[in-house]
């Protein structure tokens, strides 16, 4: 993925580098609620695991423009958004997001367009 240059780039990555453990965080956070025989879907865990996701998506549709349009058998059929989404909610775009945040390197992911 190309992540945007300047400031709104740099903007974004930081959003998305928040985002992602923010959402993992929620998930460990609800399924340590379930195993200690809490209340599992209330406090916190809930609302920091929709918060999360729902950044991932609001930050792919802004992103769906910029993703790799290689397509293999399971993402030909896909949108733009789709492939963006999948690529943030897995963490693939972890490298490129730190590197434009910090400025090193060029703004495209190093792992290649998956």
């Amino acid at each position: 993925m190309t992540w945007p240059d300047g400031v709104l780039g740099r903007a974004l990555a930081a959003v998305y580098l928040i985002a992602f453990p923010v959402t993992y965080a929620g998930v460990v956070w609800i399924l340590i609620r379930q195993r200690t025989a809490d209340e599992p879907m209330g406090g916190v865990a809930p609302i920091l695991f929709v918060a999360g996701g729902l950044t991932i998506v609001a930050l792919s549709i802004v992103l769906r423009r910029r993703v790799p349009e290689r397509a293999n058998r399971l993402t030909k059929n896909m949108t733009g958004d789709a492939r963006a989404y999948h690529r943030l909610a897995l963490g693939l775009e972890l490298r490129g997001a730190w590197r434009t945040l910090t400025g090193r390197g060029a703004s495209t992911s190093s792992r290649g367009s998956n």
